[in-house]
């Protein structure tokens, strides 16, 4: 079977390949982004290219009939995940359908934190031949352990095989090495010269994004933190879609390892250059995640979190190596896992706890970490509880019609004027200036607020036909109303709230508010003194807008409201640069009450319930 040729622009990437593959499969086998909020299953239609010879593709399948109107399959588009290559084909890509791998909103934490790390490095000088004769040493080893002891006062151990490997170099005997010791693991490398600067990678290995922050262990400073999006994004934007990927392919597994990793790679590498350091300079790395993406970083397989009882492997990850996960570090670095709570509660809200410490707190907090899904902590020094609620991806863009991350062209925030019905909104930074491309979550909660305040939508989630900007359907059903009209965007296509997307937001909004009722219900709590709000995206969107549309609790069942730049990143920092941090999320692993929601009796009527959007007269 002869190959053919494909040609993907504006990238003018020209590639020689088997008949039969997906555009899509094509695009991920050569790093080509292609949007795939759905993991390539023809169920969110965001893959939409443009073909010149459509004739060499496989015909239009059901998914794409559903999607696509009948004058885009005359002008060529199709579904990359759909079409597949049969012949010669230029395929263009268009600036909506373009994964930018951008991420934004993991990046702001800065400060200092009170150092007390598990690395430490040790200085020896060179020894002459005499004094290695005399110190009666018969191994490297020995002779390493003998000075370092005589020098330094300290004990070290070789116990892992990277130490044995890095200590049988052939400088280690005539020069001057930095010996690198894991307080609990041994040495874990010998490096030439005087090599003192200790640093120190944390991670946060999200769903949408992955964020990495350099620190000096030593200082307790961060020195730069570089975020992107998650590559694994290409196999599905939720951990249901990766999990059956991995599932469904017998390479699936190692795709999702191999993916992850590469990411991280990347972000470490900017970390390092805007520090000025090298890579020979990391000692530890932390990572925080939620249970199905520390599982993946881990290369454990995710069948376990597919059906119940949702189980992870274990709820504790035995620390591991730079070379066991493929990181390009010193191959013995060592890496920390925080603990998971569960199968759907991670590390990530493990490293919440730690960053906010409700466990050493008189008064109740409820700390909501949003993202991709909804992770609720509750509680105080009596005890906490936890629970995970099924948001979705649909806060962060995915399945919204519109919908992106918060990205260049991004609306982020939205108000429509209560006389005029005029729509204002503020772009994200982009060269085309206020030209949008896209609602980013903050936009969307923003938007549905706004069409609740202004009578636009109904309590229901209906759209109210006869209302400005509200387009209706042959039936006279309201099936959109417009933000953005096409002539204002980037794209040349109008930026809207669909009534679909409108469904979407019930679904997550009402597993939100069903998770934080049913929550302070079995905790027996009426009101909360404070909540603090974090997350990529739920530090960053209006809680009164989340407030009226009833994500959150009525105002009156709260005092206050804090919000919190990436709580979990913070948590990830701190046991990074003090151990003490480590123990006390251990020690709060067996004693934190998890509440599986689907296992309550009443969760379906509830749920329902929260569905519906509060009465127009309850809005400010």
């Amino acid at each position: 079977m002869h190959n053919c040729r494909v040609v993907f622009e504006p990238m003018g990437v020209a590639l020689d390949v088997e008949p039969g593959k997906s555009i899509l499969e094509i695009a991920s086998d050569n790093s080509i982004p292609i949007r795939s909020d759905c993991g390539g299953k023809g169920l969110c239609g965001k893959c939409l290219v443009a073909v010149n010879q459509p004739d060499n593709l496989s015909r239009l399948s059901e998914q794409e009939m559903r999607f696509l109107k009948q004058e885009q399959v005359d002008d060529g588009y199709r579904l990359a995940c759909q079409a597949k290559v049969n012949g010669p084909v230029n395929i263009a890509i268009p600036s909506g359908s373009i994964d930018s791998g951008e991420a934004g909103y993991k990046t702001g934490i800065s400060g200092n934190f009170t150092p007390d790390p598990m690395i430490e490095r040790l200085f020896l000088p060179a020894s002459g031949s005499r004094e290695a004769q005399e110190d009666g040493a018969m191994d490297l080893v020995g002779r390493v352990r003998r000075r370092m002891k005589k020098e330094t006062g300290k004990e070290v151990e070789f116990r892992q095989v990277h130490s044995l490997r890095s200590v049988s170099s052939p400088f280690v005997c005539n020069h001057d090495i930095t010996v690198v010791n894991h307080l609990e693991r041994g040495v874990t490398a010998v490096l030439k010269g005087d090599r003192r600067r200790s640093l120190g990678v944390a991670l946060d290995i999200g769903t949408t994004t992955l964020a990495a922050y350099l620190c000096d262990l030593a200082k307790g400073e961060l020195l730069a933190s570089s975020a992107t999006a998650n590559p694994q994004r290409r196999y599905g934007e939720d951990v249901i879609s990766r999990i059956s990927y991995a599932n469904e392919y017998e390479s699936g597994m190692e795709m999702l390892h191999k993916t992850v990793t590469q990411g991280i790679n990347e972000i470490i590498g900017r970390c390092l250059e805007k520090a000025g350091a090298e890579r020979e300079d990391v000692d530890e790395v932390t990572v925080v995640g939620n249970t199905t993406m520390q599982q993946a970083f881990a290369g454990i397989h995710l069948n376990g979190l597919g059906f119940a009882p949702y189980f992870p492997v274990a709820r504790i990850i035995e620390d591991m190596t730079a070379s066991d996960l493929g990181l390009g570090l010193n191959p013995g670095t060592n890496v920390h896992f925080f603990p998971m709570i569960s199968g759907f509660v991670g590390g990530d809200t493990m490293g919440v706890i730690i960053s906010e410490r409700p466990y050493e707190r008189d008064d109740i907090s409820l700390i909501v970490d949003i993202g991709t899904n909804g992770e609720i902590v509750l509680g105080n020094r009596k005890g906490l509880w936890v629970t995970s609620c099924a948001t979705g991806p649909a806060l962060e863009g995915a399945q919204i019609e519109c919908g992106m991350r918060a990205s260049s062209g991004a609306i982020h925030r939205l108000g429509i004027d209560p006389d005029s019905l005029r729509v204002s909104y503020e772009v994200l930074g982009e060269p085309e200036g206020d030209r949008p491309r896209g609602l980013c979550g903050s936009a969307i909660i923003d938007s549905v607020a706004e069409m609740l305040r202004n009578g636009i939508m109904l309590p229901s989630g209906r759209l109210k036909e006869g209302m400005p900007g509200v387009i209706t359907d042959e039936k006279g059903i309201g099936r959109q109303f417009i933000l953005v009209p096409a002539e204002k965007s980037q794209g040349g296509k109008e930026i809207s709230i669909t009534l679909t997307d409108i469904r979407q937001i019930q679904l997550a909004k009402g597993a939100l508010a069903t998770g934080i009722k049913m929550l302070m219900k079995n905790a027996n709590v009426n009101h909360i003194d404070r909540i603090v709000l974090t997350g990529a995206f739920g530090a960053r969107f209006d809680w009164r807008n989340a407030v009226a549309i009833g994500m959150l609790p009525d105002a009156k069942a709260f005092s206050r409201v804090e919000v919190v730049e990436n709580a979990a990143g913070v948590g990830a920092i701190k046991a990074l640069l003090n151990r003490s941090h480590r123990k006390i999320a251990e020690g709060l692993v067996p004693s934190i009450r998890f509440l599986e929601l689907a296992e309550e009796r009443d969760f379906p009527t509830q749920f329902a319930m929260a569905m519906t959007f509060p009465p127009e007269e309850n809005q400010a």
